[in-house]
């Protein structure tokens, strides 16, 4: 027990002793860390002392050099402002020799920068010294540099005040399409002298000398003039040389091939809808002047008449006006600052535009004059010159689009007025409707073009009712189509008697086409889809204007007719859902008391499974195809999807509640694909190929 007790005491002691030394060790680590932070204190104190000292002694001379750097700039800006300052008292002097040259001469950029020079002059004596002889100076010359720039601006488009030559703007009315390519051969101003004059232009503009808009104006619309007449004036002597001073479009020889060509290439140009009917008044004249004979006079006119030549003439004028125009157009673009451009256009553009309108009024009223002793002939003449004014008319609607309502509305009255003596055209109108067949077909079953076209066409002819009827009656089947009429009915009444008549009859050319052309769809309900859209149109059409009006005068039953067509296309379209029916409605059937009693046979159950499956593969087979078709009138496509949904849902409902618990198969999901909401959906997305 003594022993174990003086081991642990031993223990003890050697354990005190270790502690002992480990503490005598920190507390020298501790005395040498105190040493080492007392010697960084005093270096950071004299560290601190110093940098205080050394801002003490710095920063006064770090201001005193900004003072310096200061003034030294001011010194400097000071000195760079007298010497501008008295660079303007020596500019008269310095530029004088060259402002009293002419432009061309010494260069127009160089003459541009000396005149530069001298406004900059102006304006800073004008500011600053207004009472100085100086100003008197420097503002005479640049007086005189600004007369020398306009006379050389107008002396310079004088130089090239030159009528195109005859046979460029021939060439011009052989083109398909008017745009700056086929213009970059017409030349009016060469690139070098453009490019001085644009300079010199954007110079006057920019110091408020805009009297030169007017000069340009005055000079180009000369040279256009003199451009159109230099070609009238070429192909009336062309004319005299082949001896055709009263030649007919019928006639052989270059006037007929060049006015058919121009008629043609002009045709290309024009917006769908007028093409089409242009294309169709084309075929009216066909069928007319093909019976003329050259030289031929009727109803004793004599030399008053309306000459071919003079046709060919007027309708080359319309043409060269615009190509000519539009090459002014582009040339004011280049030498007249942006906003100036319509305005200045519109002055050029004036005169040669009344002088059109006035040649348009004397062959009009030549037309008439004819017209009124008999010589019916003269209309088909003023027939070419409206159907190629029509055709050019989106050019000049397009090149005139920011000009003023006074130049935009000349183009239009020439139209107007030709209009009035024209309409014997619509002889052949019906019978190109029938005959027309350069139109494809619409894959998708929509309206045809020719549908809408006719129906525009006809839609137009209803101001000019009364302007129709002597013409109308001419034709002996539309008077007797007045037959039902009262003897004592008023003249005006009548009118629109003759007109409905005859919109009747492109109706019913309409109709024959259509389903002539119909038939050439493989697809029946294709067939049946545009059948119905293009009566569904008509009628419509003929609802919303004054056309059913007038039809129901000599055809009261007109929109019951087209009722009928109506409904039995939709008819028609709904025999597209018997092979979707057939699963649905068959005689072979699983008996319901097999199915309630649930004792299904394996050749019941397969039956369930074909009906479903077959069910589904027509059903998205059928969806596929008609969301391509396509129906524009939303109520005829929405009363068309609910016809089809009361059609075909209660029947699926039916068979889907009769077989949807049934258990005929352990792959449900496969056969049960849809339920009658997603039918629905699938019939609601009909005719939407977006969907």
């Amino acid at each position: 027990m003594i022993e174990q007790n003086l081991e642990k005491k031993l223990a003890v002691t050697r354990k005190l002793e270790k502690e002992i030394s480990q503490l005598s060790n920190v507390r020298e680590v501790l005395s040498r860390s105190g040493q080492v932070a007392t010697s960084v204190g005093s270096i950071l104190d004299s560290f601190e002392h110093r940098l205080a000292r050394l801002e003490t002694t710095i920063l006064p001379l770090y201001q005193q050099t900004g003072n310096l750097q200061r003034r030294q700039l001011n010194t400097e800006k000071t000195l760079q402002e007298l010497d501008h300052v008295i660079s303007f008292y020596n500019v008269a002097g310095q530029v004088e020799g060259v402002v009293k040259e002419r432009p061309s001469s010494v260069g127009v950029p160089q003459y541009l920068q000396a005149m530069d020079r001298l406004a900059e002059t102006c304006r800073y004596f004008e500011q600053n010294k207004p009472q100085s002889v100086e100003i008197e100076n420097v503002t005479s010359l640049f007086e005189v540099g600004t007369d020398a720039l306009s006379k050389e601006f107008r002396d310079e488009l004088k130089k090239y005040q030159k009528a195109v030559p005859p046979m460029v703007t021939l060439e011009l009315l052989e083109e398909e399409e008017i745009n700056e390519e086929t213009l970059s051969g017409v030349e009016l101003v060469p690139p070098g002298v453009r490019e001085d004059l644009r300079a010199i232009a954007a110079w006057l503009d920019k110091h408020n000398n805009t009297d030169r808009l007017t000069v340009y104006a005055k000079l180009r619309s000369d040279a256009l003039s003199q451009s159109l007449k230099a070609l009238r004036d070429y192909q009336r002597s062309s004319s005299i040389e082949r001896g055709q001073t009263t030649g007919s479009l019928n006639s052989p020889g270059p006037p007929r091939s060049r006015l058919a060509k121009m008629d043609s290439t002009s045709k290309s140009r024009t917006q769908k809808i007028s093409n089409r009917a242009n294309r169709m008044l084309k075929k009216a004249i066909t069928g007319h002047v093909s019976s003329r004979r050259p030289g031929a006079i009727v109803g004793g006119v004599g030399e008053e008449g309306l000459e071919d030549t003079e046709v060919e003439l007027y309708l080359n004028q319309v043409s060269a006006l615009h190509c000519l125009a539009f090459a002014e157009y582009l040339l004011a673009q280049q030498l007249v600052p942006d906003d100036r451009v319509t305005r200045t256009f519109e002055m050029i553009l004036k005169d040669p535009m009344d002088q059109l309108v006035t040649e348009g009024e004397g062959l009009a009223a030549q037309a008439r004059r004819s017209v009124s002793r008999g010589d019916y002939q003269a209309v088909l003449s003023v027939l070419a010159m409206l159907r190629h004014v029509t055709n050019v008319q989106p050019e000049y609607d397009r090149l005139l689009t920011n000009c003023q309502t006074s130049i935009r509305s000349k183009f239009a009255a020439i139209i107007n007025m030709l209009q009035d003596t024209c309409v014997k055209a619509l002889e052949g109108f019906v019978d190109s409707v029938k005959s027309d067949g350069e139109r494809a077909l619409p894959k998708d079953g929509t309206v045809h073009q020719l549908t809408s076209n006719a129906l525009i066409f006809t839609e137009q002819l209803l101001d000019y009712a009364p302007t129709l009827a002597p013409i109308l009656q001419r034709d002996t089947t539309l008077i007797n189509a007045l037959s039902n009429l009262p003897r004592n009915i008023d003249q005006f009444l009548q009118a629109k008697a003759l007109l409905g008549a005859y919109v009747k009859r492109v109706l019913v050319n309409l109709g024959l086409a259509l389903v002539s052309r119909s038939e050439t769809y493989s697809d029946t309900t294709l067939r049946a889809i545009f059948r119905l859209n293009n009566y569904n149109y008509i009628l419509k059409t003929l609802l919303s204007s004054e056309l059913l009006n007038l039809v129901a005068l000599v055809e009261p039953q007109c929109d019951k007719m087209y009722n009928d067509q109506i409904m039995e296309q939709k008819r028609l379209y709904s025999q597209s859902w018997s092979r979707v029916l057939h699963y649905l409605v068959n005689h072979e059937d699983v008996p319901l008391s097999v199915i309630q009693a649930g004792k299904l046979r394996d050749k019941d159950r397969q039956l369930i499974k074909e009906k479903f499956a077959g069910f589904n593969k027509e059903m998205e087979e059928m969806s596929r195809v008609q969301r391509s078709y396509s129906i524009p009138d939303r109520e005829l496509r929405e009363s068309l999807k609910r016809d089809n949904m009361e059609y075909i849902l209660p029947k699926y409902q039916a068979f889907y509640d009769k077989y949807f618990k049934v258990a005929f198969t352990k792959n449900t999901e496969k056969y049960i694909k849809y339920s009658p909401a997603d039918v629905s959906n699938m019939v609601d997305k009909f005719f939407d190929v977006a969907a």
